[in-house]
């Protein structure tokens, strides 16, 4: 009786085991090794002309040299910032050294495409460090701050950003992640620095930059000035290549403008005119934020109480922005760690949590497959380590189906007329996770669930195998 107790108390501890880290790990190298996707290999083939135009000329040739040396396989502008690839041009030395000085085609060569992948693996482990540092701060519970690191390390999201999609988003949310430990750890300075690199890299961490500016200080004048600072890296990099070759052009020729239009699509006409719901939840997020009242004085009590509404902040406006517009599958990893903390802390409902969180993933994952993202595309394997340990190249056209989501919706034809079932399911479990884990616990549940049945932690791990699985079928029966 007492090995079945311990066993069933080992079964229902908050405790994550050595086990389930190996698990995780398992289910990120085979998405890993499986799909070498289109924007993984622009992104390095602009980290490395970095190198060529810093040997050959200078930095602000690397937009016309990026746009005179495009291949069918990269995109034709760079339409990004300088930071959105510099820290992976160092990363990548080595495999730009192989391609300049002994003829190792980087995009001929999984090897190297995959070695630069690993940059984003490396970057998402110091994230994780992080997310258990910030989450020790709130609770002062190893326990607690192991799981909101592995719940993030082993999220689909995760997954779909840095293993399969192979996108640079990790670069921005880094130090996005780093500044509000520091913000918390009361190193303001290094707060104000570490989001003005985010900022400098990618801007989608403004939105809840500004939601913590104004939740910090209620001073009109210095909310102007602190957001100011937040930009100035975007203001350095675009002085830096002003009047460049190419700048202007890459920068038109971008997703940028495309991403703002997104973000505030027509969701409802009124008299007014037509309004998005995310412009809505915008609103409301910075007058919350903005009548909240923290005291001055710094003791633990009040730094934990303020942390604990930061980091609320910062996750529901995420979780705002990816319900309301329009966004790439990779953008959800976005949430990470930020939800998965804010779910940590409040214990009562971690069982909840969790449901709702798997869920969701499931919900979002069928809803991204179904409208035809792409993902889990035949074409994504070539130049994956895949293919170059069964030394095949496939035409797309050749294999049974082009995609999983052709192969289900032809399988299962039902399935297609199913995507409102699973953006609903997805976008409700979305609201009860802001709902339930307010930093005041205004809702109150009949029944707490401490605990979860670890067969939950495991299935959620594995949502995306069956789909990688199907895709790799599909690639080994394609001629």
């Amino acid at each position: 009786m007492t090995s079945v107790r311990t066993l069933k108390d080992k079964y229902y501890s908050s405790n994550i085991y050595k086990f389930e880290w190996i698990l995780a790990a398992l289910v990120g190298l085979l998405v890993f090794i499986m799909v070498s996707y289109k924007d993984l290999k622009s992104l390095t083939i602009w980290s490395t002309n970095v190198w060529d135009v810093t040997l050959d000329s200078n930095i602000r040739h690397l937009y016309e040299y990026t746009f005179l040396n495009k291949s069918p396989e990269i995109h034709e502008y760079m339409g990004s910032e300088l930071l959105s690839v510099l820290p992976w041009s160092i990363w990548n030395l080595p495999i730009w050294i192989a391609q300049r000085f002994f003829g190792i085609a980087i995009l001929d060569s999984p090897l190297s495409l995959a070695w630069s992948k690993l940059f984003l693996v490396f970057l998402t482990i110091i994230m994780l460090r992080y997310t258990y540092k910030i989450c020790m701060f709130l609770t002062d519970d190893k326990t607690k701050s192991m799981c909101a690191a592995f719940l993030s390390g082993s999220s689909t999201f995760t997954f779909m950003e840095i293993c399969y999609a192979g996108q640079n988003d990790i670069l921005m949310v880094l130090p996005s992640v780093m500044a509000v430990y520091y913000l918390l750890k009361n190193k303001t300075k290094a707060f104000y620095l570490l989001s003005a690199l985010a900022l400098a890299i990618k801007p989608f961490y403004l939105l809840p930059f500004l939601a913590i500016i104004v939740l910090k200080e209620k001073n009109v004048i210095k909310i102007v000035g602190k957001a100011i600072i937040g930009v100035s890296g975007i203001i350095i990099q675009k002085l830096l290549f002003y009047g460049a070759p190419m700048y202007a052009d890459s920068m038109a020729s971008g997703p940028a403008t495309s991403m703002i239009q997104d973000m505030f699509p027509k969701n409802i006409h009124t008299s007014f005119g037509p309004i998005s719901f995310f412009a809505i939840s915008l609103v409301i997020i910075y007058f919350y934020a903005y009548t909240r009242k923290f005291s001055k004085i710094h003791n633990r009590e009040n730094d934990v109480y303020y942390g604990k509404y930061v980091i609320y902040i910062v996750g529901t406006t995420y979780l705002c922005y990816l319900m309301f517009s329009t966004f790439s599958y990779y953008r959800l990893f976005l949430l990470v760690p930020f939800i998965y903390i804010m779910m940590l802390q409040n214990e009562k409902i971690y069982r909840y949590n969790v449901i709702l969180d798997t869920v969701m993933s499931i919900g979002i994952l069928f809803r991204l497959i179904l409208r035809n993202s792409n993902i889990f595309l035949v074409r994504g394997m070539n130049g994956s380590i895949v293919e170059w340990f069964f030394g095949k190249t496939v035409n797309p056209e050749d294999a049974p189906y082009t995609s999983v989501a052709k192969l289900l919706v032809t399988k299962i034809g039902l399935i297609g007329s199913l995507q409102t079932l699973f953006s609903g399911v997805a976008l409700v479990s979305g609201l009860l996770i802001i709902l339930l884990n307010h930093p005041a616990e205004k809702i109150k549940l009949p029944e707490e669930g401490k605990t979860i049945p670890r067969v939950v932690l495991w299935l959620r791990t594995l949502i995306i195998v069956p789909f990688t699985l199907l895709l790799l079928a599909l690639f080994l029966k394609a001629i």
